[in-house]
């Protein structure tokens, strides 16, 4: 009973803001009429729990751990042995991540997600990836669409900018749940800013972003109170926006600190494993916030009872599971209402119909009181999963599609190449030199011929384990199908790009600078004093340089000197990761040909085939050297 009037003093609250904002001038009297209407009252009569299931961060891990098959079984499974109330839900970051997502710009995923049945679904920032046409045609293509309250088209008139509805509102007898999409400002640098600018370079599209974070907790607040005005008793807020790692005013915690009338936050972008963990809003309430993870290594529950309650837990594992069901007819009953409770589709009936033909005369003519044998969940085990038959042949018809051109050798290595720590296997290329890292930055420079070669963390994602290595292996790699390029910039322009990489050091960074032609140390006992602006890119150093004694090529770095530096385009022209200090210098060579090729080529001409002895230490050659603060010296 607490709880219930706890949710309708919330809607009442958000009525009454919702209801002042539409009278405007109007005056008392249409607010008392808009109050009397009954805007966001409602009361619960549900006799079943509600589950929602919750993915975050797979990137393209279409197997990986449970996989999608698993989750599809997962969902068949809970709709029919636990309640007809199910909703699927993904916070971002699907479509990106490795070679089935490169090869079709995202495509096979989104065939996959409608596959599985997702009924919501948030952007995250590699959903950009593939160039924001591209995006649009893969939200158009995405059975449930996308969802997000922030995201804006900066063209349109004020009021009218939301690219996508804000949030999406579900009925479950006489309740109305109403799920919100939110939208990582984070986006601009953790995709491609030149996505979100026109030919001039100015931006187009925002996310509500701004250097206090007051307009996107705004807009997060306005979206529940329009949601709780229409009736929604319960209001989750689904958001690729992270707590660890993360700009700190754009994170889940910070959002829920200045909003009212959110009961619960599935969360993403951050890959944490948080089955559930609690953050006050601005009224003191405690919302649970929770996150899967990434790669589908856990499926999120969150169940809401008939009585309001919310609880959340992450699920390891699919069982197979083989119990069939009885089920004794109704007055009133018929097959499609039946598999619509029992199965959680009306178009099941046929299923139904079926497992019991044999004592089903008329498939339109059922008895009260008569036995309905409810069939189980058909599943097979594939590598040892449990997993739903329907999407694993899906996900078989693909992978055949593209699997020849994966295989193709181009070459061969004697040694691990790993983008995490050989000690504690976590992922070191984000905060420290690795030998892939060596290898990725050396690619660059060698194949496009320049003075320095430079490889962001973030965009190294898989090892190469000893043996033949295949284009799917360089895929696994470089996986985010970005182009060579070769800029002339000064040593300044250097310098700073090396100091906005490891402002964030000893925590992870997309932007970590693995290096070619150069070494640098970086003395962590000296604070970061880099300047944003409100995207997140830089805007100088306002006190001393954590990085020092830069060499290029054995000689001390000239920061009034030019220099030749090949990378690829989401650092040297798109301002990726915040790399502003680039935009407009001069390209010798721009967009040549893509890192996967650049790679390959290295491997296969420069490195003759075989990548050996000079790559054999996985912390790298000792290129960056890292002094000071809690971790020992690097060498």
């Amino acid at each position: 009973m607490e709880k219930r009037e706890k949710r309708n003093r919330i809607a009442a609250e958000a009525a009454m803001r919702l209801a002042k904002k539409i009278a405007g001038g109007l005056g008392a009297a249409a607010l008392v009429l808009l109050l009397s209407a009954g805007i966001g009252m409602t009361a619960y009569a549900r006799e079943q729990d509600i589950v929602i299931l919750y993915t975050n961060d797979v990137h393209c891990g279409v197997e990986d751990n449970i996989g999608y098959a698993g989750l599809a079984l997962y969902k068949k499974q809970v709709t029919q042995n636990e309640t007809p109330y199910v909703i699927l839900a993904d916070a971002g970051d699907a479509v990106q991540g490795a070679p089935i997502g490169t090869l079709s710009e995202g495509g096979y995923i989104i065939e996959i997600m409608n596959q599985v049945g997702y009924d919501f679904a948030v952007p995250g920032n590699h959903e950009f990836d593939y160039g924001m046409s591209r995006f649009m045609e893969l939200a158009g293509q995405l059975d449930c669409g996308y969802y997000s309250a922030n995201f804006e088209d900066l063209r349109l008139p004020e009021g009218q900018r939301t690219v996508f509805a804000p949030y999406k509102l579900f009925d479950f007898e006489d309740t109305r749940v109403a799920l919100v999409g939110v939208s990582t400002p984070e986006s601009f640098t953790k995709s491609t800013p030149r996505y979100f600018q026109d030919e001039s370079g100015a931006y187009i599209y925002g996310f509500q972003e701004d250097e206090t974070g007051e307009r996107l907790y705004a807009c997060v607040q306005n979206a529940v109170d329009s949601a709780r005005a229409q009736g929604a008793e319960i209001v989750i807020l689904v958001g690729h926006l992270g707590n660890a790692g993360v700009s700190d005013r754009w994170s889940s915690r910070m959002i829920v600190a200045n909003t009212d009338g959110i009961d619960a936050v599935i969360d993403g972008h951050s890959h944490e494993t948080v089955p559930g963990t609690y953050y006050p809003n601005r009224n003191g309430e405690s919302v649970p916030v929770t996150q899967t993870g990434t790669k589908l290594a856990n499926i999120g529950k969150m169940t809401i009872g008939t009585d309001g309650s919310i609880r959340t837990e992450l699920v390891a594992q699919v069982e197979p599971l083989s119990l069939s069901e009885s089920y004794t007819v109704q007055a009133g009953d018929s097959l499609s209402r039946i598999a619509k409770r029992e199965l959680g589709d009306y178009t099941l009936w046929s299923v139904l119909y079926e497992a019991n033909r044999d004592s089903l005369a008329d498939p339109n003519v059922l008895q009260p009181g008569e036995t309905l044998n409810i069939p189980a969940v058909p599943y097979e085990i594939r590598n040892e999963k449990a997993v739903d038959p329907d999407t694993q042949a899906v996900i078989d018809r693909i992978q055949a599609q593209y699997e020849d051109s994966l295989s193709v050798v181009l070459g061969h290595t004697d040694v691990e190449l790993t983008a995490n720590d050989p000690e504690t296997g976590l992922r070191r290329v984000r905060n420290g030199e690795t030998n892939l890292g060596d290898l990725t930055a050396d690619a660059y420079r060698y194949v496009l011929g320049a003075d320095i070669g430079l490889s962001n963390g973030g965009g190294i994602r898989g090892g190469i384990v000893p043996g033949d290595i295949t284009y799917n292996d360089t895929l696994q790699v470089f996986p985010f199908g970005n182009m060579g390029c070769v800029a002339e910039v000064t040593g300044q322009q250097v310098k700073d790009a090396l100091e906005m990489a490891s402002r964030n050091y000893p925590e992870e960074a997309g932007a970590f600078m693995q290096v070619s032609g150069l070494t640098y140390t970086i003395d962590s006992t000296v604070p970061s004093s880099v300047q944003l602006d409100d995207k997140g890119s830089f805007a100088g150093v306002s006190g001393a340089y954590r990085v020092r004694d830069i060499m290029v090529n054995g000689e001390p770095l000239d920061t009034a000197k030019t220099y030749t530096v090949a990378s690829h385009n989401y650092l040297l022209k798109n301002g990726g990761s915040g790399m502003s200090m680039f935009v407009g210098s001069r390209l010798v060579q721009d967009e040549v040909m893509t890192d996967v090729d650049i790679l390959s080529s290295y491997i296969r001409d420069e490195l003759g085939g075989n990548v050996g002895e000079a790559y054999a230490d996985p912390h790298g050659d000792g290129r960056i050297r890292i002094i000071g603060g809690a971790s020992a010296e690097q060498q």
